[in-house]
Parts: C-alpha cells; structure tokens; sequence
C-alpha cells in the first residue's frame, strides 16, 4: 500500500510537472502567436500606407499657369476678335515667377510645351529627379495663328524662371538641351529614365473675365482647367504660397 502510495505521488509530481512545463509552453507560444500577429498586421499597416502613397505621388498635379481672359475686342477687320490675356506663370512651390500680357487673334487659345514624362515606377517612389513630370513652357498662339508665329514663354534649351543652379536644374537643362534626341532615341531616353518626351498642347475657347489653371500631371502631361473667378481671385491664386500641389 505505501509503495502504492509513493507511485502515485511520483506520478502526480511527474504529471504536475509536466503540466507545468505544458502551461508554460502554451503561453510563451500563444505571446508568440500574438507578436507575430502584431508584427504582420503592422507590416501589412505600413505596406498599405506605401501603397497609398505611392497612389497619391501617381495622382498629383501641380499648378505651372494661371491663364486669365482680360478682354476680347473685334478685330479691325470685323472678321472675329482679339483675346487679351494674362499669363501668370508660378514656380514648382505654387509662387508666382512673373505675368505677361498677351494679344492673339481668334477665341480658341493654345498653350504649347516640351513634357518629358518617367516611368510610373519611380513617379510612385517620389524619386528626386524623375518624381513627377517636368514641362518646359514654349509659347501661346491662337487657331488663327500658326504655331510657328506663337508668342514665347520659355526660351527652349535656356533656364526658366526660378531655377536655381541645382542638381535637379542641371538634370532637367540636360534633358531640354537633348530634348528632341531624346524624344526619337529610346535608349537615350531609357538613359535618362524618360518613359516619353514629346511636345504636346493644351487649347480652350475662351471668354473675357475667364481664369484657367495650368496644370501638369505627376506621371502624365498638361491640362488646362477653367477656375469659377467668383469663387477663385487667381491674384491670390499666384501669391499663395503652398507645397505646388492641387488637392
């Protein structure tokens, strides 16, 4: 009966401490089990925000331009009107560069430019060169003009207003000063990042106390979208001082 009696109690013991150990392994694996919850939820958490990110870098536009329809008179002739325009031209943070005063024949106004646009990939990735596509503004004609005679706005192959002597002007003045090598070269332009460059235009038919903003693209080209001036005074517009994005 009393070496009954001491198995028992050895088995209970042996049996506590197994149990014991059993516990122990149960908890360290079950705060296991949670850290890596823990530890893939917030992976997934930051995977989301990159890629939301990225969605946005690939979705924003910043303003170049504000276009403003001061007047529009008839021609000498009587045959259509002269359109009087206002062009405020504002650098990459949205401040205004400087505005010039314009007079073309017609209602229909066209805004050319060089675009030379990166792959989508490094647009997502903010990359400090190629982040967004860069625009090199050229001139403003009218449908009764011929592209040729347009009016300048940028000289091609100079600096524009505002750049400074930085190593993302000097990358974006080799890309102007190469821009049709690189608009016919796809290696050339594959050297560079450049997903396209090409020379493309804007137009609208407009009417006197009109505003439009010129808009680029991130990953894409130039658009031209019309302001309500009673909502929007574009001379608040050019002075505002913002990040250069349209939300």
């Amino acid at each position: 009966m009393a070496r009954t009696l001491r198995i028992l109690s050895l088995v209970l013991v042996i049996g506590g401490a197994l149990a014991a150990v059993m516990w122990r392994s149960y908890i360290d694996e079950e705060r296991r089990l949670r850290e890596e919850i823990a530890r893939v939820e917030a992976e997934m958490a930051r995977q989301v925000e990159v890629r939301e990110e990225m969605i946005d870098r690939l979705g924003r536009q910043r303003r170049r331009a504000l276009v403003e329809v001061v007047a529009q008179e008839p021609m000498p002739d009587g045959e259509g009107v002269l359109t009087e325009l206002r062009f405020v031209e504002l650098d990459e943070q949205g401040r205004e560069l400087g505005r010039r005063e314009y007079s073309v024949p017609g209602d229909v106004v066209f805004i050319d430019g060089w675009t030379a646009r990166f792959r989508a990939e490094q647009v997502a990735e903010g990359d400090p060169m190629r982040g967004s596509t860069i625009v090199l503004l050229r001139r403003i004609y009218s449908d009764l003009m011929r592209p040729a005679d347009g009016l300048p706005i940028d000289t091609p192959g100079g600096v524009p207003d505002g750049y400074a002597a930085s190593e993302r002007s000097r990358f974006e003045q080799s890309i102007w000063r190469n821009f049709w090598r690189l608009a016919s070269d796809p290696a050339a332009a594959a050297d560079r990042g450049l997903r396209v460059a090409q020379g493309e235009a804007v137009y609208k038919r407009v009417r006197p106390g009109e505003t439009y903003e010129l808009l680029v693209e991130a990953a894409g080209g130039m658009t031209l979208v019309p302001v309500d001036p009673a909502v929007v005074d574009p001379d608040r517009l050019a002075r505002e001082i913002g990040d250069g994005e349209v939300r």
